[in-house]
């Protein structure tokens, strides 16, 4: 049997609905804008990510660290890092209790750079946020922090999935054992 499509059955769950169908549209036009911009700001997403977590970091940070802290996997930090290094907007520094690792810190052009870049999208949001209320721009900062930490705490809590795949074939396809 197929299972049918229902109306959700409170107010809240259709407004859950329509924030993750407005989520989803800011998602994508973020990352249209994003991609436009690129070549044109001259950072890009994994890269930016990681001079973001240094800057936000007192200290040094592991390469690991920094896989765990932009969401990414280990080996797509290594290359980033790589061509950070090579720009001269990172350093790394070997680990003095353990030769194997390394640590990276933000250097003062990096530091530069991330701020010429982060004043750039600055200037971008800030004209798109003039069609919202003052009221509306000052409190849209912590409604999307709360909205990020519960989406993480409901993330981390083990629930069965409910429905069934849309597109089967995708899963299949994708699945790390599939012969495809």
């Amino acid at each position: 049997m197929t299972p049918s499509f229902r109306e959700p059955r409170t107010s809240s769950h259709r407004a859950a609905g329509e924030v993750v169908s407005a989520l989803s549209s800011l998602i994508r036009a973020s990352r249209s804008v994003a991609r436009q911009r690129q070549a044109e700001l001259g950072a890009s997403g994994t890269p930016l990510a990681i001079l973001k977590v240094l800057a936000a970091q007192t200290g040094e940070d592991r390469p690991g660290d920094l896989a765990q802290a932009t969401g990414v996997a280990p080996s797509v930090v290594s290359r980033a890092l790589t061509r950070l290094e090579e720009d001269g907007l990172v350093v790394r520094r070997k680990d003095e209790s353990d030769a194997r690792a390394c640590h990276i810190a933000l250097t003062p052009e990096g530091r530069a750079q991330l701020a010429a870049i982060t004043d750039q999208y600055v200037a971008l949001l800030g004209d798109a946020l003039t069609d919202l209320s003052d009221d509306d721009v000052e409190r849209l900062p912590g409604l999307l922090r709360t909205l990020e930490h519960a989406l993480r705490r409901a993330g981390e809590r083990t629930t069965p999935l409910r429905h069934t795949s849309l597109a089967p074939s995708l899963v299949a396809a994708t699945a790390p054992d599939s012969a495809h």
